[in-house]
């Protein structure tokens, strides 16, 4: 299972790296959505994944790895226990499901390798340093209130931010600010002549954002490239700005003259061409020579994991590549 902010993806697969259910649900992140709405969310998934898969098979799963953004809230035993229950409710005893971070199960999914580097972009961000295939140092991955610089929230905000700028002066609209203001407050634009003052159209769009859930940000990511390609400058300084924060976390974690691999994971680097090539270039400086790789699916990826605890040889790149193909119509989460 790949457990995120904004997507749960649950696969059903054989030893043989064969796919038979594969389901998807909302965001199961505990620090973010809170225990219970996350262990529904799991629950909700890895049902429909094993009922796509048969009842046969729903009696026959080996082992089960959770690839958890948020897994810190897992030091609390009673978040532990609430998302083990609705796993068990579903068929996953908690013997046979092991929790792990979402960026291990990314890492794992760019690459068989044991050791390297992984950057996960999506909701929020953070770079890890993996040895043995388990995160031994991070950096970032504090939330959106503090940190999560350059993930689809952070470049949200910061499209947020412009748009309220750009409506309080009373101007025309830049094309990130028109494609946001269109999502947030789609109609509200003062007609010519109004006596209504700039700064209060932009103080109603503020409190149109703030009436929901801060997460929701992520959502206006998209915009930033799509706006990126219509030529706005201002989604210029966005994408530079994001890719320069990404790239700062993995350099804090890696090693003067590290080789050993990257891996690039989550919705911003697999959906956003600006974010991801400035991020490549900025990465070149400081990791000359290290394979740069896209993680495949994140999912998949938790199941190879899951596949090395039954006994299956961590060389055999065939089995890994099978778990790991993109899924089908690709990612849909906050690019």
């Amino acid at each position: 299972m790949d457990a995120g902010g904004t997507v749960t993806r649950a696969v059903v697969a054989t030893l043989s790296g064969q796919p038979v259910g594969r389901a998807c649900a909302a965001g199961s992140n505990p620090n973010v959505h809170g225990p219970e709405r996350a262990a529904e969310e799991l629950a909700s998934a890895v049902a429909g994944a094993l009922g796509q898969a048969g009842a046969r098979e729903r009696g026959a799963v080996a082992a089960c790895t959770v690839g958890l953004a948020g897994a810190s809230a897992l030091a609390d035993p009673r978040v532990r226990a609430r998302l083990e229950e609705a796993l068990a409710r579903v068929g996953l005893p908690p013997e046979r499901c092991v929790f792990t971070g979402d960026d291990e199960a990314a890492f794992a999914a760019g690459t068989p390798a044991a050791d390297g580097t992984v950057l996960v972009a999506g909701t929020g961000a953070i770079a890890s340093r993996i040895e043995g295939r388990r995160r031994v140092r991070s950096a970032d991955g504090m939330g959106w209130l503090i940190g999560d610089e350059g993930s689809a929230f952070w470049i949200g905000h910061q499209a947020a931010r412009e748009t309220a700028r750009q409506l309080s002066r009373g101007t025309a609209l830049s094309p990130l600010a028109r494609l946001v203001a269109k999502q947030v407050i789609p109609g509200q634009r003062p007609a010519e002549g109004s006596d209504r003052r700039p700064e209060e159209h932009a103080r109603a769009f503020a409190r149109t954002l703030a009436a929901g859930p801060p997460i929701e940000l992520a959502r206006l990511a998209p915009l930033v490239t799509q706006a990126f390609h219509q030529g706005d400058p201002a989604c210029t300084v966005i994408v530079d700005a994001a890719a320069g924060h990404l790239a700062h976390s993995v350099h804090q974690v890696r090693s003067r003259g590290d080789r050993l691999p990257v891996v690039m994971a989550g919705g911003v680097l697999l959906g956003s061409e600006p974010v991801r090539a400035a991020l490549t270039r900025k990465l070149a400086l400081g990791a000359a020579g290290a394979p740069v790789l896209t993680a495949g699916s994140t999912a998949g990826g938790a199941a190879w994991l899951a596949a090395l605890r039954t006994g299956a040889c961590p060389d055999d790149t065939e089995l890994h590549s099978a778990l790991t193909e993109p899924e089908p119509g690709g990612r849909t989460d906050a690019a």
